[in-house]
This record gives structure tokens, C-alpha cells and sequence, in this order.
């Protein structure tokens, strides 16, 4: 079984939500970039950084920032996402070989309905979608990728996971699963060193990974 993420495999989505992130950083008093924001939360939790962010810049943010920050993200979500070269043609292979496979990502399934419906891939995934929301522990914890692969009736040896982020590659080795470490945008050495058995550089490599083409 095949197990994607979401923002940045999937679809086309980190630098965005990054863009906004370092915009309401850069609001609430401390000056950020987008290539800032991405190096530091890549693969995070939004709903975790409040209190690290407060924290680290000696910020007070306000009571609404994250209702902020969603109300902002999911408004240029809907405007500008789009989805991942190729990875269309990847779904639809699978599909047609009969491979089982979802999606499993630390967004909420609402960010999900949005960027994979504006994408064109929320029909071919519709059903297979697992959010952060639904276990205890997001990643760099197993839990998501392994109720993921439970649920869908599958053991953590037979699954490989297609990450983009370290944090994504660490939860998926924490599962025993093999990862694939998708580096169109992520420095491929950080995902090797994480624990990526393989790397792919665009959705054709992936395929060939995948023993697709």
C-alpha cells in the first residue's frame, strides 16, 4: 500500500501557507520570509505553534491569531492551490493496477476538502483521506501513518510512504514503513538523513519507485 502526504506531495500548498504564516509572524512583531517559515515549520502542526512562536520571539499574539491565520490560509487555498505535477497520472496508475493507497497528512480533513477539491484529486481520494485530527500524537509520531495502514487493512511492512518533509520521514520510520522522501522542494540530505530509504525528485520518479512505469 501507498501512503501520501498531503501539502507538498500532493499538492502544491507549503510555500503558500508558509507565505501567510510569515506574514502573521511578521504582523504579531517579529519579522519574517517565507523561505524563513518553511525552514523552521515545514511539516508542523499549525495548531502547535502559538505558544512555541510566543516563546521564541518574545511575542504576545492575539486571542483570534489562529482564527486569523486559517480564515487567511484557507481564502488563498481556495484562489491559488494547485496540484503537484504528475502526481495525477501516479493516482490514476494506481488505480488502474488495483494498489491500495490514502492519504495521510497533519492537516485537518476541512484543508484537505479544499486543496484536493481545487486540485482535481478529491474524487480519486475521497474515503482514503486520514488527518492528524484522528490520533493522539501528529507527526514526527508513528500514530497517523499506523492508523492509517490499520484502517485500510494493511501491516506497516507492506507500506511506503511518500514524504516531503523530515518530520513526515521520522513518523514514518518511527511505523517500520519504507519512505520514499519527495525532494522537488526539501534538501535532499535532510530527508536522507531522516531516514528516507529512496528519494524522488519529480512524480516520474516516483513511478519508477514505485515500480509503475
Amino acid at each position: 500500500m501507498i501512503i501520501f502526504d498531503c501539502d507538498g506531495v500532493l499538492v502544491d500548498t507549503e510555500r503558500l501557507s508558509n507565505r501567510i504564516l510569515a506574514e502573521q509572524i511578521t504582523r504579531a512583531g517579529h519579522p519574517m520570509t517565507t523561505e524563513e517559515s518553511i525552514r523552521r515549520y515545514k511539516g508542523g502542526r499549525i495548531r502547535t505553534l502559538p505558544p512555541l512562536i510566543e516563546a521564541e520571539f518574545n511575542l504576545k499574539l492575539p486571542d483570534d491569531w489562529l482564527d486569523q491565520f486559517f480564515a487567511r490560509q484557507f481564502a488563498a487555498l481556495e484562489a491559488e492551490t494547485q496540484a503537484i505535477p504528475g502526481v495525477s497520472d501516479v493516482v490514476d496508475q494506481l488505480i488502474a493496477k488495483g494498489t491500495g493507497f490514502c492519504v495521510a497528512s497533519q492537516a485537518s480533513v476541512a484543508k484537505m476538502r479544499i486543496t484536493l477539491g481545487r486540485s482535481g484529486l478529491w474524487d480519486r481520494v475521497e474515503g482514503r483521506i486520514f488527518s492528524a485530527d484522528m490520533v493522539e500524537r501528529p507527526k514526527p509520531f508513528p500514530d497517523l501513518f499506523l492508523h492509517a495502514a490499520d484502517t485500510m487493512g494493511w501491516p506497516a511492512r507492506q507500506v511506503t510512504v511518500i514524504e516531503d518533509s523530515t518530520t513526515g520521514v521520522r513518523a514514518a520510520v518511527a511505523a517500520g514503513m519504507r519512505v520514499i522522501g519527495f525532494c522537488r522542494d526539501t534538501n535532499p540530505d535532510e530527508l536522507r538523513a531522516a531516514g528516507a530509504s529512496d528519494l524522488a525528485q519529480d512524480m516520474a520518479g516516483v513511478s519508477v519507485l514505485l515500480g509503475l512505469l
